[in-house]
């Protein structure tokens, strides 16, 4: 089987290195990087390389150029218009449930092309993400996993080298926050550990470079969520003890 990472451009491979940069240096939406000749030289690619790499990144929306000042980090926007998800209504069960089906469908397309494409660099980060949400897990921190959780699922879309992909991921990934918001997806203790877990058989299945096991690993990941959601509802919306309140119909 060819493998696709030996084809890549190398504008490519040199804009994942100044975005693994930018990680590791902490830089923020607003901080200035080097010129395209220093980045050139840093990275050990051409001039023309660099500067490719350069418009790539600023497409994407990770870096903005501004003549006479320099180049600056960025943070990608939802690319889709609000039109498109801003009706999603949390308090809607069934908006939520198609929000899920949502998920497992492009995730586990956005799986199985990590599992081609990923860098090392990407698979490095995928495990590093899912031992942070194992770590929270044990830690019995909701708010630590849910953080790492959604870092987890974003680099997965990054690794899938699918602009389209990665916007769609990033959108259902604002609307997944909205449901949390409202107390609804986040399972507690053995629940976190299980999504933990889950996060770590994707983060394998990309390094192996196993389509049909990342694709699995995500389908089951996204399921077990769905099936903590309905648990979550049945518990807080259709279980009410004779001294609660009765739970007022959705608005």
């Amino acid at each position: 089987m060819t493998d696709e990472r030996a084809y890549r451009p190398g504008y490519q491979i040199a804009a994942e290195r100044i975005l693994e940069h930018i990680r590791a240096a902490g830089l923020s939406p607003g901080d200035r990087l080097p010129t395209e000749k220093q980045l050139a030289a840093d990275l050990g690619v051409s001039h023309t390389v660099a500067r490719e790499a350069v418009k790539l990144l600023c497409a994407r929306g990770h870096l903005t150029v501004r003549k006479r000042a320099g180049i600056f980090v960025d943070r990608p926007e939802d690319r889709l218009p609000p039109e498109v998800w801003g009706s999603l209504l949390v308090e809607n069960l069934e908006h939520v449930e198609m929000l899920f089906e949502c998920r497992r469908t492009v995730e586990g397309q956005t799986a199985a092309l990590a599992a081609q494409r990923a860098t090392p660099l990407q698979v490095r980060a995928l495990r590093e993400l899912a031992e942070k949400t194992l770590t929270a897990a044990r830690r019995d921190d909701p708010a630590a996993f849910a953080e790492a959780d959604e870092q987890f699922h974003l680099a997965l879309a990054e690794a899938a080298h699918n602009t389209f992909l990665a916007s769609i991921v990033e959108t259902v990934t604002a609307l997944k926050r909205r449901v949390l918001t409202v107390g609804l997806g986040v399972e507690p203790g053995a629940g976190m550990r299980r999504g933990a877990s889950e996060h770590q058989a994707v983060a394998a299945a990309v390094a192996d470079g196993a389509t049909e096991a990342a694709v699995s690993a995500m389908h089951l990941h996204v399921d077990n969520a769905l099936a903590g959601y309905r648990a979550e509802v049945q518990r807080n919306l259709f279980t009410a003890t004779p001294t609660d309140p009765a739970p007022q119909a959705a608005r």
